[in-house]
């Protein structure tokens, strides 16, 4: 599958990885729909895209606003019906005090990593399906495949992704239709570059978006970056809980995690 002349939604456009997946698909000839809150930073960025506004289009959109996702995805499905696959990439982080859960922002952030992107799913999948071809790309993070100090909301809003669209690739196996979860480690963002502690194995943006077109365009399902914090986050998944539980045990003090701010 290669990924040029191809229609493409990407969310979380505005910053970091999303705005520089549009760099590179806009190079190889994609025509993009752009979406994230902060409709003046699509703007900009789309002014300096091959094309500029007359080829893509931006939208301004909060994920945590389900009756914004609708909207949007009706105007898709009205003027741009020709979609040929979306990256669903917006996501928000932040750190977690187990003594203090704070359930509103937890809320918060499944409504953005969890049903933001579902609700794009639901109402664009379709389309694709019909069609029997396209893809459907989440991002994830390493920090879905067990759970991390100081990190509970956002790990389990990203493993409940995770095993969102395992299960819907099960479902549609035979549909034409690929789909993937991209689980980055630590990409030097905005975000985790505000944030403290140890962030090991960082790479840049333009690595980490690379990585995952080239994923996508070998159809895989797992994309997973950077190598050596995968190998890290495999033998997490191995190790005895006792022994899981003392290496980490006050390890972070809340703080964004991995893959936040994608």
């Amino acid at each position: 599958m290669k990924l040029a002349q191809q229609t493409i939604l990407i969310t979380g456009a505005s910053s970091g990885i999303g705005a520089e997946l549009a760099r590179q698909l806009a190079d190889r000839g994609c025509r993009l729909l752009l979406t994230a809150r902060r409709g003046a930073l699509l703007d900009e960025l789309i002014a300096g895209l091959p094309g500029g506004s007359q080829r893509h289009c931006a939208f301004s959109c909060d994920l945590s606003c389900p009756e914004e996702v609708e909207s949007l995805c009706r105007t898709i499905l009205g003027e741009h019906a020709q979609l040929d696959g979306m990256i669903l990439n917006a996501g928000v982080g932040g750190g977690f005090n187990a003594a203090a859960i704070d359930v509103a922002g937890l809320r918060y952030q499944f409504e953005v990593n969890f049903w933001g992107a579902v609700g794009f799913i639901a109402r664009l999948s379709p389309l694709l399906l019909e069609r029997r071809k396209g893809f459907i790309a989440v991002t994830s993070s390493l920090a879905g495949y067990r759970g991390l100090p100081a990190a509970a909301a956002y790990s389990a809003s990203k493993a409940a992704l995770t095993r969102f669209i395992e299960s819907m690739r099960i479902d549609c196996r035979r549909s034409g239709v690929h789909f993937a979860v991209i689980s980055p480690g630590f990409v030097r963002t905005p975000m985790t570059e505000r944030g403290e502690g140890l962030r090991p194995f960082m790479i840049d943006v333009p690595r980490a978006a690379a990585i995952i077109i080239r994923g996508l365009e070998r159809r895989r399902y797992e994309i997973r970056f950077p190598w050596l914090m995968v190998l890290l986050v495999r033998f997490g998944l191995i190790l005895p809980e006792g022994l899981y539980m003392k290496l980490l045990a006050g390890r972070r003090k809340p703080q964004p995690t991995p893959g936040a701010g994608s």
